[in-house]
């Protein structure tokens, strides 16, 4: 599938005259709890020409088509991705750490990723991922819960836990987060139910204990109480105008 992907990408740079920078897997294999029929979730950023960004008419910014063999791909222009880098956005800070990369110019990568301690913000942070766990909060209450439901849960607070008690932004991968549950007997069940999900389909469902509802509906409140610090706001926006300008130069060429 890696190859499929990887000439998928080569035709969308001839067919839309763009070069790509780098390309990963932002789904649930990019936080390695895929099941056996999850979607690849490709994520792209690309570049134009830099005489298209001088043009009166705007472009879109970004490329998305449709769903095609379980392979879901889109991709934001440098300039988007940097304006959401500004705004200290989660999503792209996830894109910068997948495990899984199908294409990556290592130069202008690590250009961008220099920037990323200097944009993070953790009251942002911490209200992206809390946002994403109380639209699926009702979920709780029924006597089954999707595997994928929970476990997309389960990532997304840790995340903001992370973010609170590291002040950093999170890591992607959910083997990274999981030391912050700091009950044994939720863990234990949390391990148990990852490896039923990754034996499984996407539709998969089961139950779970009192105990494993009440961690995350508890750790959900009491991270949506605390202080959290701001930074946004505060941001150099001189410095990604800079690193535009440095990437546009180099793809160029």
């Amino acid at each position: 599938m890696k190859k499929v992907i990887q000439n998928t990408l080569q035709e969308i740079e001839k067919q839309k005259g763009i070069k790509i920078l780098f390309a990963v897997e932002s789904g649930s294999r990019g936080w390695r709890f895929s099941s056996k029929d999850s979607d690849y979730d490709v994520r792209f950023v690309y570049v134009r020409s830099k005489n298209e960004y001088l043009e009166i008419n705007e472009r879109a910014d970004f490329l998305d088509f449709p769903i095609n063999n379980e392979l879901d791909i889109n991709g934001w222009d440098l300039q988007k991705f940097l304006k959401l880098l500004y705004a200290s956005n989660a999503t792209l800070f996830e894109w910068m750490q997948s495990p899984v990369f199908y294409y990556k110019n290592n130069e202008v990568f690590n250009i961008i990723f220099e920037q990323l301690d200097s944009f993070y913000c953790q009251q942002t942070i911490i209200h992206h991922y809390l946002g994403l766990v109380r639209k699926m909060l009702p979920d709780l209450d029924n006597p089954t819960i999707k595997l994928k439901t929970l476990f997309y849960i389960l990532r997304s607070l840790l995340a903001a836990k992370y973010s609170f008690v590291y002040t950093k932004f999170p890591p992607m991968e959910f083997s990274k987060l999981d030391h912050l549950i700091d009950k044994e007997n939720v863990l234990f069940e949390i391990k148990r139910l990852l490896e039923l999900k990754i034996n499984s389909s996407e539709k998969d469902i089961s139950s779970i204990s009192f105990d494993l509802k009440n961690f995350i509906k508890d750790t959900f409140h009491f991270l949506k109480s605390v202080d959290k610090i701001k930074s946004k706001g505060t941001f150099e926006v001189n410095v990604l105008n800079q690193t535009f300008l440095k990437i546009l130069d180099y793809a160029d060429n």
